[in-house]
């Protein structure tokens, strides 16, 4: 398993970016998926990473730099093949995503997840991640989680 650097135009990008919607779209309304796109991934405020194998990308997850009163880094894309779940990837995905955002020296670290997503949600909060108002382009939705982590500088 390798660490890789998420790219637009690489197959398996594409193709685990397809497994993310498909599973995002059968738990929610299409309306409240705000996901990062692939083009996306060219911008200089993102940093996307994946773990790779002979099945392609099994994990990925990206932060993406934001500003709204104050600059904070956004969680996207966090998922894991079924298959491969279980086993802490998103846990390590996690950890090198906010290693490179203290490295970046981003103060705080925010996410939108859903509340059907209860595995991730006790991720987030066993990583001192805490629930907190909508931000940024987000609305209070009844279908939205949101969660912040302060990051010491």
């Amino acid at each position: 398993m390798q660490l890789v650097d998420l790219k637009p135009n690489d197959q398996d990008v594409i193709n685990v970016f397809s497994d993310i919607d498909r599973l995002i779209n059968s738990l929610y309304p299409v309306a409240t998926a705000q996901s990062l796109t692939l083009n996306e991934l060219n911008e200089p405020s993102v940093y996307a990473i994946g773990l790779k194998n002979d099945d392609g990308i099994i994990a990925c997850g990206a932060i993406v730099k934001q500003f709204d009163k104050t600059p904070y880094g956004e969680i996207r894309r966090l998922y894991v093949s079924p298959s491969y779940r279980g086993k802490g990837l998103s846990r390590r995905i996690m950890q090198i995503l906010l290693h490179h955002a203290g490295e970046e020296k981003i103060p705080l670290i925010r996410l939108e997840t859903g509340p059907k997503q209860i595995q991730s949600i006790k991720l987030y909060e066993n990583l001192g991640f805490k629930r907190c108002a909508s931000f940024g382009p987000y609305l209070e939705n009844p279908q939205s989680v949101f969660m912040e982590l302060g990051l010491s500088q």
